[in-house]
C-alpha cells in the first residue's frame, strides 16, 4: 500500500510540492491546518506528516514547534524547499488595481520588499498560500489577488500578475517530516530537543555544555514565551554528530540537572541544502 502523507495547505500548496519531492510514491492529504495535519498521524489516518518548520528569510514556524512540544510524534526526516512566491490574480486583473492581497503570513513576510511597494493595498493573513488562491479564484474579484506557487495557479486557473516577488534569491523552506514511531528515515546525524531551564544563573549554558561535552554541535537555537508564565522562555535547540545512544544519552542526562521540561524530538538525518 502507498503510504499516506499528510501535509497543511490543499492543492498547489508549497507543503504539497515538498511532499511529492520527499515521498515521490506516496499518497499526499492536505489538511486545513497545522494541527489537524499532525492529528492526522496520531489518529493513524496518514503515515507522516509534513510541517514548516523554518523559512531561510522569515525565521521559525512558531506554530510547528508548539505543536511538537505536546504532541506524541518525532521528527524522523527533514526535507529543504526552494520557495519561489507569485503573485496570482484573475485573467486580465491588473496590479494598479488590487486592493488586497492575501497569503500565509511567512509568504508575506518573505515578500515584504515587493509589498511595501504596493500603497493602499490592505495585506490580508490566511491560513495557507494554496487556500488564498484558491479563495481568489471562487471570488472572482479582479481587485483580489494571492501570494501562491505557479502550481497553485495552474490548479485554480489563475494569472501569475508577478513572478518570483520574495525578497530573497535563495529563499528556502525547512519541513519536518514527522512519525508516530521516532525510527529515523536513514542514519541521524542531527536531533532537535526542546526545553525549559531552571531559574539560575548560568542554566541555558550549561545545557548548552551539557551537549558540546558529548561531542554534539549547536547550530540552531530558538526562544519563544510560555504562555501563562511571564518572562519564561522554552527552548528549541538543533544538535549536530554522532547521534549514537552513548553520545546523546549521556548529554541529556547531563543537560536534565538544569532544566525543568527537557524533551527530545527526534534524532534524524541532517537535509542537503539546496544549491
Amino acid at each position: 500500500m502507498r503510504q499516506v502523507i499528510a501535509f497543511p495547505g490543499t492543492q498547489g500548496s508549497f507543503s504539497e510540492s515538498a511532499a511529492k519531492d520527499a515521498f515521490p510514491q506516496g499518497q499526499w492529504v492536505g489538511y486545513p491546518t497545522f494541527p489537524e495535519a499532525a492529528q492526522a498521524v496520531i489518529d493513524c489516518r496518514a503515515d507522516y506528516a509534513l510541517l514548516p518548520v523554518e523559512n531561510s528569510f522569515a525565521g521559525v514556524v512558531l506554530p510547528t514547534y508548539a505543536l511538537l512540544e505536546k504532541l506524541p510524534l518525532y521528527i524522523v526526516a527533514e526535507r529543504m524547499k526552494p520557495v519561489r512566491h507569485q503573485l496570482l490574480g484573475l485573467r486580465g486583473a491588473r496590479i494598479d488595481q488590487l486592493k488586497q492581497i492575501a497569503s500565509h503570513p511567512q509568504a508575506i513576510a518573505q515578500c515584504d520588499a515587493f509589498l511595501s511597494t504596493l500603497g493602499g493595498v490592505q495585506i490580508v493573513p490566511s491560513a495557507n498560500t494554496a487556500i488564498s488562491a484558491r479563495e481568489v479564484a471562487l471570488k472572482g474579484d479582479p481587485t483580489c489577488a494571492a501570494i501562491a506557487s505557479e502550481e497553485a495557479a495552474e490548479a485554480f486557473g489563475l494569472e501569475i500578475l508577478r513572478r518570483n516577488i520574495q525578497t530573497s534569491s535563495i529563499n528556502t523552506t525547512r519541513f519536518f517530516i514527522l512519525s508516530r514511531d521516532k525510527t529515523p528515515m536513514a542514519s541521524p546525524d542531527k536531533a532537535t530537543v526542546v526545553f525549559t531551564v531552571n531559574n539560575e544563573v548560568g542554566a541555558l549554558v550549561r545545557v548548552l555544555a551539557s551537549f558540546a561535552r558529548s561531542g554534539l554541535n549547536m547550530s540552531r537555537i530558538e526562544s519563544r514565551p510560555v504562555p501563562e508564565s511571564t518572562f519564561t522562555y522554552f527552548f528549541s535547540a538543533d544538535f549536530e554528530g554522532e547521534m549514537d545512544a552513548e553520545h546523546l544519552d549521556r548529554a541529556m542526562e547531563e543537560a536534565s540537572a538544569y532544566t525543568q521540561e527537557l524533551r527530545l524530538l527526534g534524532v534524524y538525518p541532517r537535509a542537503k541544502r539546496p544549491e
